[in-house]
């Protein structure tokens, strides 16, 4: 394929370009087309918003879109965070696997007095402190603490949360603790949107005389969050809920919603298991 000016008469009064298809072998022309440059540059430009109009098709109609920031939805973030846990503490299972298994081979090929091996266990959460050991004090302190919190069932409950992400109820608005730390009251902008923290099954989903909506959402591991003081609910009873998916609005004056967070009928304090 070969760019031939044609006569410079014709250049100089119309500046057009000629492009030809020549069969070098019979010396023959094929095809011909002649443009401007004004033609060129449009050409150009179609083929350019072409190709950005099919990129935009594959990206928001295709699979393809899941692979933009920002495209999970709530629920299949919550879901990758949660397998992220559990894998972290799976390693760690595997890890004192590995180190039971060799210390039994170990004691089976004779190199290890198996009367040390009880004297050498060490538990695996066990922190060693290089800069200070505890004082006598601390340490009454702490057998104290475990005494009376041996069979307190609200110490179950970060057993439960362990490897559970909860989502923010409302994010960007601000909380406020209440005095008996078993509630949150969240202030954020006019109608606020509220979010599920968990996945989960809507168990309640009712308005009191004032038209304000409480919804309660039953959560793996026994979990129950509460949500009141809501304008709007969108949600019913027996709805699924995903994690982060929008289930009601606050107040159009700005008035808090009050979130609370349970565990086998005991309150929790929700800012210790949720990042508001």
């Amino acid at each position: 394929m070969k760019l031939f000016k044609g006569h410079k008469s014709e250049l100089r009064r119309g500046r057009m370009r000629r492009l030809d298809y020549i069969n070098e072998a019979a010396f023959s022309r094929v095809w011909s087309v002649r443009f401007s440059r004004r033609q060129a540059l449009a050409l150009g430009a179609v083929a350019i918003a072409a190709v950005a109009a099919l990129v935009y098709m594959i990206m928001a109609f295709t699979p393809l879109r899941r692979l933009l920031p920002g495209a999970l939805p709530g629920d299949m973030r919550g879901r990758y965070i949660e397998a992220t846990l559990r894998l972290d503490s799976l390693s760690r299972a595997v890890r004192a696997t590995d180190a039971y298994m060799a210390n039994v081979q170990a004691i089976m090929e004779g190199s290890v007095d198996p009367d040390s091996a009880k004297a050498a266990q060490r538990p695996l959460t066990e922190l060693t402190d290089t800069l200070m050991s505890a004082s006598d004090a601390e340490r009454a302190f702490v057998q104290a603490f475990e005494s009376s919190q041996r069979y307190n069932l609200s110490v179950l409950a970060p057993i439960a949360a362990e490897a559970m992400a909860f989502y923010s109820p409302a994010p960007g608005a601000e909380s406020t603790p209440a005095s008996d730390g078993k509630s949150v009251s969240l202030q954020g902008a006019r109608s606020q949107g509220v979010d599920a923290v968990y996945r989960g099954s809507v168990v309640s989903a009712t308005a009191d005389s004032r038209g304000l909506w409480t919804i309660v959402i039953q959560h793996p591991n026994e979990f129950i969050s509460v949500y009141s003081g809501l304008a709007e609910c969108f949600t019913a009873r027996g709805a699924a809920a995903a994690t982060g998916s929008r289930i009601g609005l606050a107040p159009a004056d700005g008035a808090p919603v009050t979130f609370e967070l349970w565990h086998k009928g005991n309150a929790l304090n929700p800012a210790d298991y949720v990042a508001f």
